[in-house]
Parts: C-alpha cells; sequence; structure tokens
C-alpha cells in the first residue's frame, strides 16, 4: 500500500463524513421515533455495502493497472462527479429529507428490515461512488490490493459511517431541531458542498 497517501486518504474520508447525508438523515429520524437500537441495525446495513463497494471499486480500478492514463482518467471522472454534487447542494433550498422510516418495532423481523434499508440507502448513495472512484486510483495501481490493505481502506469509512449514524441517531431531536430552520439547512449543505470541491480539487491535483 502507498503509505505516503494514506494519512490525506484519511483526512478526506473524515471531512467528507462529517457532514450529514441519506445515510445520517435516515438514522437521525429513525432514532427520533425508536431510539438507538434500530439504528445500529440500519448502520450495520450500512456498512455491510461500504466494504462490497470499497472492494468492487478496488477490483474494477485495478483492472486499468495496465493502463496509468485511464486509471487517472477514472479519478478524475470522480473528482469531477464530486464537484458536480458540491454544485448540486448548493443550488439546494433549506428543507432537508431524509429516508422516512416505518412504524416498527425493535422485533427480529424489523431489524432485518431496517438491516435491509440501510444497504439499500448506502447502495444507491451517488457521493459515496464518486468518492471511491477519485479516492482509490493510487492504491490500485499494482493491481487488485491484498485483503489486509483492502481492510485498511474500508476500516476508517465503516467506522465513521456506523459512530456517525449512531451520533445522529442520539442527538436526533437537538439535531431535528437545528434541521427544522431553513437557514440552518442551507448552511449545512453549502459548507457540505465547500468540503466536496475541496475534496475534488484535491483528487483532480494531487
Amino acid at each position: 500500500m502507498n503509505n505516503a497517501l494514506y494519512g490525506p486518504y484519511l483526512t478526506v474520508v473524515s471531512a467528507s463524513m462529517l457532514t450529514p447525508g441519506p445515510a445520517m438523515l435516515q438514522a437521525m429520524s429513525l432514532g427520533m421515533r425508536h431510539g438507538p437500537k434500530p439504528v445500529a441495525a440500519t448502520a450495520l446495513g450500512n456498512v455491510c455495502i461500504t466494504i462490497v463497494q470499497v472492494t468492487a471499486a478496488l477490483f474494477g480500478l485495478s483492472r486499468l493497472a495496465g493502463n496509468p492514463g485511464l486509471l487517472r482518467l477514472a479519478g478524475l471522472a470522480g473528482a469531477a462527479y464530486i464537484a458536480w454534487l458540491g454544485l448540486t447542494l448548493w443550488r439546494r433550498p433549506g428543507t432537508a429529507s431524509g429516508a422516512a422510516p416505518t412504524d416498527t418495532v425493535a422485533n427480529a423481523r424489523a431489524l432485518a428490515a431496517l438491516f435491509g434499508q440501510g444497504a439499500l440507502v448506502a447502495a444507491l448513495n451517488p457521493k459515496a461512488w464518486g468518492f471511491l472512484t477519485a479516492l482509490l486510483p493510487p492504491f490500485a495501481t499494482d493491481g487488485m490490493p491484498a485483503t489486509s490493505t483492502v481492510a485498511l481502506l474500508a476500516a476508517p469509512i465503516c467506522l465513521l459511517a456506523f459512530g456517525g449514524m449512531m451520533a445522529y441517531a442520539c442527538c436526533g431531536a437537538l439535531l431535528g431541531r437545528l434541521l427544522a430552520s431553513p437557514r440552518t439547512v442551507q448552511r449545512i449543505f453549502r459548507t457540505q458542498a465547500v468540503i466536496l470541491w475541496l475534496c475534488a480539487g484535491y483528487f483532480a491535483f494531487r
């Protein structure tokens, strides 16, 4: 693994996941209705899909290892996509919408359904795929990385996702009041847009 790039990788991953996205809003709304236990099931579903996403992205990028130009182009495409996501956030009105939770109780069947909801939100999150495409090319230049490297790349994303979702669940009432203000929501969106643009610039010019 390219150890020199791992520090910047951790920095960018941390910055990108500190702002609320679909999974965090889903965790907040679930936590406000049902408490943290159902959110743990949803967060676990998110984490499982994240591991699959990181592995799939590395496998796909490693197929381009013999052509550095194409590998670089894939990274630039990911950076451009992240910049576009930032633009859409900047233009968004000050309203927050997350996945609406169903009125369930914390039994085994309901928790399995919530696990599936968390997995689905993660799988369909375009920001995640854009970031992975932009972030991971330097780690795939020599082909598919070893399992230990895949684990080191996936672990911080999984830990931040799980911890962030649980924090949003536990602080759901407070965050719900903050996100009820259109001005506050717009500021959050624009802060997230700036973070995305900074990340896109880093990916494009590193």
